[in-house]
């Protein structure tokens, strides 16, 4: 009896542990719609989040995925390289020199994962040599289908909107990896928040949601998804990748295929 109960127990286990596996390194395709009044066609934008040096199980799904969403260009919100240790740089160069070879203009904005560690410096320089357009604190005006669109990315710590030049005709999109630096210094021009960081509590249950999610606290408001605020929209990627161990629950890891359409 007791060798069929420890046997019993020890399958729960191994059971769990592939699960969390599974939910940690195989990416899913989110799709999403935002609804927007100042765009006549739609914008198509995929969202990467919060990688932190992971190694994806199924890079083929994932890269087809996203060429056959045929997105306009890429965000990267925040947290893609992971404190900047030698091995974990690697590993994010590979992804996103993978990434690149997909040829779609592709957005960076730094996360506080690539602030706080040592190698932000070379990090950036080799993004750039990716072609990989870094913005810090700063923003892009471009024009996809006649509509006009400005990309203001900022930092994480040293964040500042001293920069933030628009108009209220363009679709002016923020990209924030904390969203709350957005939140609390909301302009009326803002339309959408693209963010990560909250990595959607990693650890999820029914109803309930996620428990804790970093900057947001115990039973989070803002851990994932798609939020009205004010007069803007915010969009929270949950990410590819986890922090201080491979740990996910009914949260597998992801990317989100984003159209923007007229309202």
């Amino acid at each position: 009896m007791i060798k069929t109960i420890f046997l019993i127990i020890l399958i729960v286990i191994l059971l769990l542990l592939s699960y969390i596996f599974y939910q940690c390194k195989w990416a899913k395709e989110v799709r999403v719609d935002i609804v927007n009044k100042k765009i006549k066609d739609e914008i198509r934008i995929t969202q990467i989040s919060d990688f932190h040096s992971n190694i994806l199980k199924n890079m083929g799904y994932f890269k087809k995925k996203i060429l056959d969403f045929e997105p306009d260009f890429i965000i990267l919100t925040g947290d893609i390289n992971d404190y900047g240790v030698v091995k974990k740089f690697n590993k994010a160069i590979n992804f996103l020199s993978e990434l690149s070879k997909l040829g779609i203009k592709i957005y960076y904005i730094s996360g506080n994962h690539e602030e706080a560690g040592p190698m932000l410096d070379e990090f950036i320089e080799e993004i750039e040599k990716l072609g990989i357009k870094y913005l810090k604190n700063d923003g892009e005006y471009i024009e996809i289908r006649k509509e006009k669109i400005y990309i203001y990315g900022l930092s994480y710590y040293n964040y500042s909107f001293k920069n933030y030049k628009t108009n209220d005709e363009n679709l002016n999109i923020i990209l924030s990896h904390y969203s709350k630096n957005v939140r609390d210094n909301l302009d009326d021009s803002m339309d959408i928040i693209f963010s990560g960081h909250t990595h959607g509590g990693q650890v999820r249950f029914p109803i309930i949601g996620a428990l804790l999610a970093p900057g947001e606290g115990y039973f989070p408001k803002y851990d994932k998804g798609l939020f009205k605020y004010k007069n803007a929209q915010l969009y929270i990627d949950s990410g590819l990748g986890n922090t201080l161990m491979d740990l996910r629950f009914l949260n597998r890891i992801q990317f989100s295929n984003i159209t923007i359409k007229r309202q």
